[in-house]
């Protein structure tokens, strides 16, 4: 049970990133959601702030969860590679990348479909950036 357990987290992970891009007018839910945490936390600071700043913070909120949901997922795609399925490190490491960074293009390429989102790729290469993120810190540990 334990050495599938990487490769059903990795799973996991693949299907709550659809999950979140099948969202249709994800934009506003979240802004609304970062507003009630925001009273929650620091309400004087969300009563001051403007919609602007409330569209910038939800747009560069948004923007960290893209590069962190990759970050995740190619670290949990080198662990199953390695644990679950056997691979060597390096082999892990760059199935681990080129999944990672292929879901990131079906991802954009699916949220075209999906009302209320768009498919950019500026999204791709944000979640290019979690990827080579976690590529990096992989090789550190290694060494």
């Amino acid at each position: 049970m334990t050495r599938w357990l990487p490769a059903m987290l990795w799973v996991g992970m693949l299907l709550l990133i659809f999950y979140f891009s099948s969202q249709a007018g994800s934009p506003e839910s979240s802004a609304g959601w970062i507003m009630t945490l925001l009273r929650w936390i620091a309400p004087q600071l969300a009563e001051q702030l403007t919609l602007e700043q409330l569209h910038a913070l939800n747009y560069a909120f948004r923007k960290l969860g893209h590069g962190t949901g990759y970050f995740l997922l190619t670290l949990l795609g080198y662990w199953a590679f390695r644990r679950s399925f056997g691979v060597d490190s390096r082999p892990a490491l760059r199935w681990a990348i080129l999944t990672s960074l292929l879901r990131a293009i079906i991802d954009e390429i699916h949220q075209a479909f999906v009302p209320g989102r768009t498919g950019t790729p500026v999204d791709v290469l944000i979640d290019a950036v979690g990827v080579a993120l976690a590529a990096w810190l992989i090789r550190q540990r290694r060494r």
